[in-house]
């Protein structure tokens, strides 16, 4: 199996095992103001697997040179790779196993709005904006697109970090 499919199920697999986590912990129920944090945290697994999948990829090249385009690429790829399992697995989460956890982020960030004294056609706006970021369709953008542009982004620094690191010997 290629390393960016590795990394990138891995990847996918730990994102979806974090929102269960997430979800049994009560962050998008009870107590979403603390999912909105732990939602942040989620990024180092992504940022952990992009970093082994281009230390393996440089340990793969004879001369232990891993091309600044070739470690963008490795990152894209493999985290299409789990942008493709997350999207499927959030737009189940969001219809059919919690389909009213967006309710209850909704009540608490109104909540917040309202005591930044923000304009009830304003909080009207955000509600409709937060909807149609987590429909299907705002899924498919936010993370299909954005998921795999993101870790261009993180290959792009974590392939200078790892061309840095010093190799190892060979076994």
């Amino acid at each position: 199996m290629k390393p960016e499919f590795k990394y990138g199920l891995l990847s996918g697999a730990g994102i979806c095992l974090w929102i269960a986590a997430e979800y049994s912990l009560g962050f998008h129920t009870t107590r979403p103001d603390i999912g909105v944090y732990t939602g942040l945290l989620s990024n180092l697994i992504p940022l952990t697997m992009l970093f082994l999948l281009l230390r393996t990829k440089r340990a793969a090249i004879y001369d232990g040179r891993l091309d600044l385009g070739a470690g963008i690429g490795s990152g894209m790829l493999a985290s299409l790779v789990a942008a493709l399992l997350v999207y499927s697995v959030l737009v189940a989460y969001s219809q059919f196993i919690n389909p009213t956890w967006i309710d209850h982020v909704l009540e608490t960030k109104v909540v917040q709005w309202r005591a930044q004294q923000l304009a009830e056609a304003a909080i009207q706006k955000k509600i409709v904006v937060y909807r149609n970021a987590y429909s299907p369709a705002g899924l498919a953008l936010t993370i299909v697109v954005g998921m795999p542009l993101m870790g261009g982004l993180f290959s792009l620094g974590l392939t200078l970090l790892v061309r840095q690191l010093p190799r190892r010997a060979a076994r």
